[in-house]
């Protein structure tokens, strides 16, 4: 019986240490994959001409995308942590309509002398949750994803980008608070400076959002704060408050200057940042010609910055 019990104790022991040894390894390949990872930012969706009946279309593909958290490493591509589709290398076989939009988006980026560090990789499955093609490519710090067979997709390496903003930032002139209806409507000279358009999904801008200036504030307790300045895909101007993180990931983005065009007149919001970053914003009807019709006040909200730099609505 003693035989039996050193035996099955033995056994016991070898089996507990294989459990102890695979969990270390599988912890260790996790950890590799962890930090081969590269989690990618949508930065432009590019497609044939007329391809597309509405913009609609491109409107919804920017929100999907735009809201997904998308990771990769060599093995696989990773959404929101949780689906994955396996990927490997392969030769160029891209399609002849796929080959034309990778050449639109090289071009864009001034890539083209660089097609040699295309890196050509196809999903071992198909993607119809996302509605994906199989094939994808890298180069430098970007990734192509396809949809039909006219629509691609362009991704940065989202590290990279902040480390840009953060350059960036540090060289955006300062305003001084309080602001009244400062820079809205914009002025010439008014110290904004260029930021590059493939930041605007980054900050949450809506697609084809253009022409992007910035101005930063002084920090609110750890927060960064700027005002963007930008043109909507319908021409009109607009004036947004946007929170970035110590370490420039985005956290909020709030409206402060747009206006809504009426037949005779429009809806304009007046703004008010005071020195305790408390925020107040007006909505007005104004009429093109304010000698037969008045000025109509519509509402009025209040917002303050809480400490995770989210803008929060007061109640009244």
């Amino acid at each position: 019986m003693l035989k039996i019990i050193n035996r099955f104790a033995i056994v016991c022991l070898c089996c507990l240490i294989t459990l102890i040894a695979n969990a270390e390894l599988e912890n260790n390949v996790k950890e590799l994959i962890k930090e081969d990872t590269t989690e990618w930012q949508l930065v432009n969706i590019n497609y044939f001409p007329n391809s597309l009946s509405d913009s609609e279309s491109v409107y919804q593909l920017s929100e999907l995308f735009n809201g997904l958290l998308i990771t990769s490493n060599q093995y696989q591509l990773i959404f929101n942590e949780k689906y994955s589709i396996g990927i490997k290398p392969i030769n160029d076989n891209l399609i002849p309509n796929f080959r034309s939009l990778l050449q639109k988006e090289l071009k864009r980026l001034n890539l083209t002398d660089h097609q040699q560090e295309n890196q050509y990789f196809i999903s071992e499955t198909l993607s119809e949750q996302y509605n994906l093609n199989q094939s994808l490519v890298f180069n430098s710090d970007y990734l192509f994803l396809f949809i039909n067979n006219e629509i691609i997709l362009t991704f940065k390496n989202k590290r990279k980008m902040r480390q840009e903003l953060a350059n960036i930032y540090n060289n955006l002139n300062t305003a001084v608070l309080p602001l009244v209806d400062r820079y809205w409507p914009p002025e010439e000279n008014d110290s904004f400076l260029p930021i590059p358009d493939e930041f605007n999904f980054f900050l949450k801008g809506i697609v084809q959002d253009d022409y992007l200036h910035a101005i930063k504030l002084k920090k609110y307790k750890k927060i960064n704060l700027i005002l963007l300045f930008s043109y909507s895909i319908s021409g009109a101007p607009q004036l947004s408050l946007i929170s970035l993180s110590e370490d420039f990931d985005f956290i909020d983005r709030m409206e402060l200057g747009e206006n809504v065009e009426l037949e005779d007149g429009g809806i304009w919001n007046k703004y008010l940042i005071d020195e305790n970053f408390r925020i107040t914003i007006k909505k007005i009807e104004s009429p093109y010609d304010g000698y037969k019709k008045t000025t109509i006040f519509l509402n009025q909200t209040n917002y303050i910055i809480n400490e995770n730099g989210i803008f929060v609505k007061l109640k009244r």
